[in-house]
């Protein structure tokens, strides 16, 4: 891919307006802009809604568009032609005074609002930057997260540019106690913390103190015999887990099977079938899956929320069925219990034809006319 080497430049980003009533413009700094990170390594900031180019401080494309930069870049013929563009633009506008003051910082531009000065951007153990909202209390400087300074829920210090949380859920009465009683100071309080650890060869050094200490390839080699037995005792815990819910498997898989195997046996011996859960799942519906049997789908779901068994009706000499009071009866669903019916006889022969020693699968009762569409409304 190619990319665009840019020259250096501020933080400060501009956007460029052209005056009223005249050909020429000029140039605007813009406080709330946000720098726009690309595969191109194009100088582009996002403000209010659009994306600009950097050098110029003309809009490229709405933020919208943002997410298909590839395909815009395609369209106008690619890195060069940008550039073409952008020298183009250069000879109208200028180079924006984020390339020709490269050292001008933002607050040389915008001031700090006074009500912000206790808005402070560290970096927190997260290794991610936030703003913090710096108090004081008891003559100690403590920081709490920015949305949380009504009710400081965690609280601070601040250590070399990080942030350390000092309490969380505790009364700042306490915190401040505690703050006042490290003798020298809240990095030689960490420091005492982190040898400890070393010494200690079960115990974890923290990464996040050790990057404050400047000691992180010392954590590194401590925590590397606790970090491959906490990795062993994983890989242990994870196969027993898995050696658990195997046999868990084979165990709902023989309930299963036992279930299947019952149900059948019953029908053979004309006895009723109570449409029980095996599982979560409807037997009799089971039963229909079990012996390839197609059932609508509107069917399937009376057979598993409405059917209460299956019987023989010694009266009718024919199989029947009860359903629960509360739903309506299926208009359809004698046309399919037979066919059930006729599949587990025909199991149960083939599985006799079997054991003698024949492999021959026995003939379908069913006429030369008839096939599965015949059997199916």
């Amino acid at each position: 891919m190619e990319v665009i080497i840019t020259a250096k430049h501020s933080n400060v980003f501009y956007v460029y307006k052209k005056d009223l009533d005249a050909d020429e413009g000029h140039f605007e700094p813009v406080e709330k802009a946000v720098s726009c990170k690309n595969d191109f390594e194009l100088d582009l900031f996002k403000y209010k809604g659009n994306v600009y180019e950097g050098r110029t401080g003309c809009k490229f494309i709405t933020e919208a568009e943002l997410y298909n930069l590839a395909f815009k870049m395609k369209s106008i013929g690619g890195v060069e032609a940008f550039e073409k563009k952008v020298d183009d633009l250069l000879k109208l506008t200028g180079e924006s005074p984020r390339y020709t003051r490269p050292d001008e910082r933002k607050k040389d531009i915008f001031p700090p609002d006074p009500k912000s000065e206790d808005i402070v951007f560290a970096r927190g153990v997260d290794g991610k930057k936030h703003y913090y909202f710096r108090f004081e209390f008891d003559g100690v400087e403590l920081f709490t997260l920015k949305n949380q300074k009504e009710y400081f829920h965690s609280v601070f210090v601040q250590c070399e540019g990080y942030m350390i949380a000092i309490g969380q859920n505790n009364s700042l009465e306490n915190i401040a106690k505690r703050v006042k009683g490290f003798e020298n100071g809240i990095k030689s309080e960490i420091e005492r913390l982190f040898n400890e650890s070393l010494e200690n060869p079960q115990k974890w050094a923290d990464p996040f103190f050790a990057e404050i200490l400047g000691r992180v390839d010392e954590a590194k080699a401590h925590n590397a015999p606790i970090r491959e037995a906490r990795e062993q005792e994983n890989r242990q815990r994870d196969a027993e887990y898995e050696a658990k819910r195997i046999a868990a498997e084979q165990a709902e898989k023989a309930e299963y099977e036992q279930a299947i195997k019952t149900a059948e046996s019953k029908i053979l011996n004309k006895e009723a079938v109570l449409n029980d859960d095996i599982h979560d799942k409807s037997l009799i519906m089971q039963l229909f899956r079990e012996h390839n049997i197609a059932v609508p789908l509107k069917t399937q779901g009376w057979i598993i929320n409405a059917l209460h068994d299956i019987h023989y009706d010694e009266n009718k000499e024919r199989w029947s069925y009860q359903y629960y009071s509360k739903s309506r009866d299926s208009t359809v669903f004698f046309d399919y219990l037979p066919l059930l019916v006729s599949a587990v006889q025909t199991k149960q022969q083939f599985e006799k034809m079997t054991q003698n020693g024949d492999n021959e699968p026995p003939t379908d009762n069913f006429t030369e006319e008839e096939n599965e569409d015949d059997m199916e409304i």
